[in-house]
């Protein structure tokens, strides 16, 4: 069991790896009861965000970091344009960051079930990568990267963006989303993707491109309004956790290893990364 188990998962990430490098993202459609994990995470979020505002203000940080973020305190590019959703998040495994989090059982163990799914998935593919391109192992990441639900309601907005182009400056960042709205830009232009109910979408940050010397671009995207009365995106937003140096998987022939962890620590991407407390 364990045998074939590792040779799907090898299988998924080869691919995986193919479409990032080529492609400059990749979908992959999940396997072995994810798709189960993933839908019960949906359907956990969509009875979270149905509570009246004032209830989920209980599971607000006061810098709304963790846990629940209400409208208007979240946004891609300029702060007098927030995004039009509410979040919550959960940073790797720590309920202890959330406050009030043992009255949302049902919700942190779908999050945290289908988080240690994707981890395995990014593990793979990122491994791969590196692989591939030689040099310096992959970062570790888990401590360091979160889950994020983010709940876009009919709000009555007449902006052509839900959120504005940007990456999310991150490693990757895995995403799957209820109902059509994300474009991304490869050529120039946006291209509409949407997964489905079985697929998610993995997409390459900055942090990405500097490990592979620049062969896989971040990956800037943005959300069309199309006026849903509902749509809930999912994410995991993967990050190195910057305990050790990271180096670059390729590198010209006889040049000093350069440590990225300042350049990471300072990428605008990461304005949105809160500073996590230790145990």
């Amino acid at each position: 069991m364990h045998t074939v188990a590792t040779h799907a998962a090898t299988h998924v990430a080869v691919h995986a790896a193919d479409d990032l490098l080529r492609d400059g993202y990749a979908r992959i459609t999940l396997r072995d009861g994810a798709e189960h994990l993933l839908h019960r995470a949906l359907g956990e979020s969509r009875a979270f965000f149905g509570q009246p505002t004032e209830r989920k203000f209980r599971y607000s940080t006061g810098d709304f970091n963790f846990g629940y973020r209400p409208l208007g305190r979240e946004f891609s590019v300029r702060a007098d344009r927030p995004d039009l959703n509410d979040c919550f998040t959960l940073w790797h495994d720590r309920l202890d960051l959330i406050p009030h989090a043992a009255e949302l059982p049902a919700l942190t163990d779908a999050l945290l079930a289908w988080r240690g799914h994707l981890a395995g998935l990014v593990a793979d593919t990122v491994g791969e990568i590196a692989a591939r391109l030689g040099g310096h192992k992959a970062p570790a990441f888990e401590a360091a990267s979160y889950l994020q639900l983010n709940n876009y309601a009919a709000t009555g907005s007449d902006r052509d963006l839900l959120q504005d182009r940007h990456e999310d400056g991150h490693l990757v960042t895995v995403i799957h989303a209820t109902a059509p709205g994300l474009e991304i830009f490869l050529d120039g232009d946006p291209r509409p993707v949407h997964t489905a109910p079985d697929e998610v979408i993995l997409m390459p940050g900055s942090v990405l491109t500097d490990l592979t010397a620049g062969r896989v671009p971040a990956l800037y995207h943005q959300v069309r309004n199309l006026r849903l009365p509902e749509r809930t995106a999912l994410m995991y937003f993967v990050n190195p956790e910057l305990t050790e140096p990271v180096y670059a998987w390729t590198a010209e022939p006889g040049a000093e290893a350069v440590d990225l962890r300042e350049k990471i620590r300072n990428n605008p991407g990461m304005f949105g990364l809160p500073v996590v407390p230790a145990l």
